[in-house]
């Protein structure tokens, strides 16, 4: 809900205020006899999410022209942000009888689950200028002041300024005679500092205690190792480009070139294990990072008749991702997200959260063992069904070799952040009908398919169906290993191996659109301004060589505060896939 009024001329104030109340639902039932369900002999849980936030945000607006060569706008504001989270929940084990799957069945034990309560809040102050002189000249400055409740550290002041120049609007440019050909073009360039608390715990700065069982006895443990200077993550972004129109405007071109130097990264700085604290790590600002690229839009209309016409637009965005500098002489940072195994890294001079892996060259044909590359080049193999200081050989020879493991052999893949990506809109109209397609694209990039390691998994899991194809006999070239109960190493769920890394490329059919405008004469007759019926496809389909679900991913885990988005991204551990949508409707206008 919002108001608005005119104080004087040119002189406006307005106040909103916006409430967003969320409940979210999960349940889930695991059976007794496969997966999880089995160390409990089966279970089931509920549980209910209620995140809750308001935000009020109050503006006062100046805009005038003085002696008309003089364009001013003026605004000043503050914002307030509360969001609140009370989740809770219970997990019933030990079902009476396979009959029952639901939580309302009968289980022997009931334990708590899902029982959380959090809070945050957002103070903001800000205030903007705009000047421009004869519609040529233009200058922009910004200046803000934000606290924000989950830092040590909470109040930080970002900045921002902007200039242009349409060049096309000066008389030498006019009376040169390009304006057939170019009939617009502008300069322009910016420069600021903002700041990002995105993925950062409600109470990252915080030691926290939580409660729980010491034996029957209740008790409380350190959860949480805080950090007194913990503030905000800061990025510095230049922007420089252009943009110009071609044959009246029926072609626009706009061309950026961007460097966002990010300082302050938030990540979870790794510690001691002798420190005794929890995780091994305390999130701090540790480092920065670079990002550089160009920016590419071309727009137009490619067709224009009385009765079709062809509108078109294609944008494209290049990456190049750069960790620049950590603590501790620059110490990588192994990320965890979540899931089994930990697949992302934080490196200098590479892609924040490329892929450290452990080679692996397939499946023995003499064997059905997987096959690994030490950081040596030494070929090994695993056997699961031998005792346990034998279960590593040579391919060469057979004989007794050390165990692969990340750290001593793992390369780096990467990147997991997309090189480009971009967009390629096109909508038709014919008549009363019209036609839409947005295709978004995106490449360059690897994803760590978890899902896929954890579907091979042979312990109590459920299998891909393409675990059918596993070695069974000498000889063979087979896709997976043989199966051996309570293997997880063989596919790659103990520790990340290459086998798990896929190209990200992929092409969507983001929306696709038809709808159908009927003729003011047919609704005239019932007093109807316009009617318009339409068919429309979210997310209609995928082109990619990527094995899993979906390749636009980013993770389904969670580090020590949620930091997992920003320094892990592609990883898939059996994340639900972006949903298609299909929507029929009707739009009437009276």
């Amino acid at each position: 809900i919002y108001g608005q009024v005119r104080l004087l001329q040119g002189l406006n104030f307005k106040s909103l205020y916006g409430v967003d109340n969320l409940s979210v639902v999960n349940e889930d039932f695991r059976n007794a006899i496969h997966g999880d369900g089995t160390q409990f002999l089966g279970a089931s849980q509920n549980t209910l999410q209620r995140p809750r936030r308001w935000n009020w945000q109050n503006t006062l607006t100046y805009d005038t022209r003085l002696a008309e060569d003089h364009g001013l706008n003026v605004l000043v504001g503050a914002e307030q942000q509360y969001t609140r989270s009370s989740n809770w929940g219970a997990d019933r084990r030990r079902v009476a009888d396979p009959f029952f799957d639901e939580f309302q069945g009968a289980y022997v034990d009931i334990v708590a689950s899902g029982n959380a309560l959090s809070e945050n809040f957002l103070q903001s102050y800000f205030g903007r200028v705009n000047y421009d002189f004869k519609r040529k000249y233009f200058l922009s400055g910004n200046i803000r002041r934000d606290g924000y409740s989950a830092f040590a550290n909470k109040w930080g002041t970002f900045y921002g300024g902007s200039a242009g120049w349409s060049v096309s609007e000066e008389d030498f440019w006019k009376n040169s005679g390009i304006t057939d050909v170019m009939s617009s073009f502008r300069i322009r360039g910016s420069y600021g500092m903002v700041g990002n608390f995105a993925g950062v715990g409600n109470y990252a700065y915080q030691s926290l205690y939580n409660g729980g069982l010491y034996g029957n006895d209740p008790s409380i443990f350190f959860a949480q190792a805080g950090n007194a200077n913990l503030t905000w993550e800061k990025s510095k972004k230049l922007d420089v480009g252009f943009n110009a129109g071609f044959f009246r405007d029926r072609l626009n071109l706009e061309f950026t070139y961007y460097k966002n130097d990010i300082t302050d990264l938030i990540l979870a700085e790794p510690q001691a294990p002798s420190r005794g604290i929890p995780g091994n790590s305390i999130l701090t600002n540790v480092g920065s990072m670079q990002n550089t690229g160009l920016e590419l839009t071309l727009s137009g209309t490619v067709l224009s008749t009385r009765d079709l016409t062809w509108s078109s637009n294609f944008n494209i965005t290049t990456v190049k991702n750069e960790v620049t500098s950590l603590s501790n002489n620059n110490a990588d940072i192994l990320v965890a997200t979540g899931g089994l195994e930990s697949p992302s890294l934080v490196r200098v001079g590479e892609s924040i959260g490329s892929f450290l892996v452990v080679r692996t060259e397939g499946v023995n044909p003499a064997n059905g063992q997987r096959i690994f590359v030490l950081n040596d080049g030494t070929r090994v193999q695993y056997n699961h069904a031998a005792p346990a200081a034998t279960r590593w050989t040579k391919v060469s020879d057979g004989t007794a070799s050390r165990a692969a493991n990340q750290a001593a052999d793992g390369v780096l893949i990467g990147p997991a952040l997309p090189k480009y990506f971009g967009g390629f809109d096109n909508t038709v109209r014919w008549k009363g009908l019209d036609f839409n397609i947005l295709l978004y694209f995106s490449g360059g990039n690897y994803v760590y398919n978890g899902s896929k390691a954890g579907l091979h998994d042979n312990r109590n899991w459920n299998n891909a169906k393409d675990a059918l194809n596993r070695w069974t006999k000498a000889g063979e070239n087979a896709e997976w290993p043989r199966v051996v109960f309570g293997d997880n190493i063989s596919n790659g769920s103990a520790f990340p191996i290459s086998n798990s890394v896929e190209k990200g490329d992929f092409i969507k059919g983001r929306n696709i659109s038809l709808g159908y405008t009927l003729p003011k004469d047919m609704i005239g007759r019932v007093n109807l301004n316009s009617v318009r019926v339409y068919v429309a496809a979210l997310n209609a389909f995928t082109i990619t060589k990527y094995s899993g679900f979906d390749p636009e991913i980013q993770s389904n885990g969670v580090s020590v505060a949620d930091q997992v988005t920003n320094s892990a991204p592609s990883v898939d551990r059996n994340a639900a896939p972006l949903s298609r949508t299909f929507n029929v409707g009707i739009n009437i206008g009276f």
